[in-house]
């Protein structure tokens, strides 16, 4: 048994990451890829990170909950939809049972009795940055996992937030509304009735829930991070997040229907317990999710066992003599110049690593850049430059 766990382990740590997968042998590489990932998943839980800012998350979650659907309760008024936040807040709580069912009746109840209109100035404004705050520190969460210490500015902040804020819900909403109406169409309940089109619209009823919940976490994924996000890596991200949720929502129905005895213990507090327990493992979903799309942008650092690779000096000193080349040959040549978004997609290396490097050299006097995107060029003669220069 000990030989067994002890080749388990020279695996994942040096075999797995060894092997150079063959492109003509898709499911190897497949397979190949899919246990990097989970190994790398397995490393960001171990070392604690996703559980600690997923614990965060929960608790700024409990504190700022009614003020989140204050607002989006009352944009939702204004369009006369505001009805379907009760049913799109039940079925996320449909997990927990009952207790879901009552949760959703006094938190709704409780909004409900919130007239925005009559807090006035400052108490509008604290509503705001209150809400602000919360959607900040889950882009700080996201901004973590995929390595990026810049900011948004405020009016930044306020514009992307706000965006964020004002058209989710009414996406969310008008989408299952829409999903609802056509599953209770007379014409789809006669289909329903005619075989093999019956079988068809039940298998498409069970997918489309899956299919929301991945296009609500891409939405999440493609707008939040402050960086840009292909929308294919954020669809990666989305898709496994919102299988994971589907998942883990009939686990955890399961859970609580065989939790009589946590309402024995706790009483009255094991509603609390049950709705924490549940919002911990969704935010442990979303980051997970998160975590997922940067791995897809950036296949280098999944190929890698360990990201702090890319921070030794004989990675950076490879990295920046590609650099350089990649710089003094376009400009040699006239092809486009480089700027720090393109050299990220064509490099696949997150946007701090590449930065750093290039603040290193417009410092040294080896590149400069121009226009207001910009762009960058050497800036000298590029005959001057020597190897030296650029891995010192």
């Amino acid at each position: 048994m000990a030989s067994i766990f002890s080749r388990l382990d020279n695996f994942f740590k040096n075999t797995l990451w060894e092997v150079k997968p063959d492109a003509s042998d898709q499911f190897k590489k497949l397979s190949i890829v899919t246990l990097r990932l989970l190994y790398k998943l397995g490393a960001e839980f171990l070392n604690g990170e996703i559980p600690r800012r997923a614990s965060s998350l929960v608790y700024t979650t409990l504190l700022t909950i009614v003020p989140i659907l204050a607002v989006s309760f009352s944009v939702l008024k204004a369009l006369g939809v505001h009805n379907m936040l009760e049913p799109l807040m039940r079925n996320f709580l449909a997990p927990l049972g009952e207790k879901g069912d009552e949760i959703t009746l006094n938190v709704i109840n409780y909004v409900g009795r919130v007239n925005v209109g009559l807090l006035g100035a400052i108490g509008l404004a604290s509503l705001v940055y209150i809400v602000m705050n919360t959607i900040q520190q889950v882009e700080n969460a996201f901004n973590y996992l995929w390595q990026i210490r810049e900011k948004r500015s405020i009016p930044g902040r306020f514009r992307d937030y706000m965006s964020v804020l004002l058209i989710g819900p009414v996406l969310v909403v008008s989408a299952l509304g829409i999903t609802t109406s056509a599953m209770s169409n007379s014409i789809a309940q006669q289909i329903k009735s005619i075989e093999p089109f019956g079988s068809v619209l039940f298998l498409i009823g069970k997918i489309v829930p899956y299919f929301l919940m991945s296009i609500a976490f891409t939405s999440i994924y493609y707008l939040l991070p402050y960086t840009k996000v292909r929308l294919k890596s954020a669809l990666a991200g989305g898709v496994a997040a919102g299988i994971l949720w589907e998942a883990g929502s009939w686990t955890f129905a399961h859970f609580v229907v065989s939790s009589t005895q946590y309402s024995a213990i706790y009483s009255g507090f094991a509603i609390v317990l049950l709705f924490m327990i549940w919002l911990y493992y969704n935010w442990i979903i979303m980051l997970t999710g998160a975590k997922v799309s940067f791995y897809h942008q950036f296949p280098v650092l999944a190929s890698l066992r360990d990201d702090r690779t890319v921070c030794r000096d004989w990675y950076r000193r490879r990295l920046s003599l590609t650099l350089m080349y990649l710089i003094g040959y376009n400009y040699h040549f006239n092809k486009p110049l480089w700027t720090l978004s393109s050299l990220i997609y064509f490099l696949r290396i997150p946007k701090d690593i590449l930065q750093d490097i290039l603040d290193a050299f417009e410092r040294r006097g080896l590149i400069r850049s121009v226009n207001p995107d910009k762009s960058y060029l050497p800036a000298r003669d590029i005959g001057s430059i020597t190897i030296r220069e650029v891995i010192h």
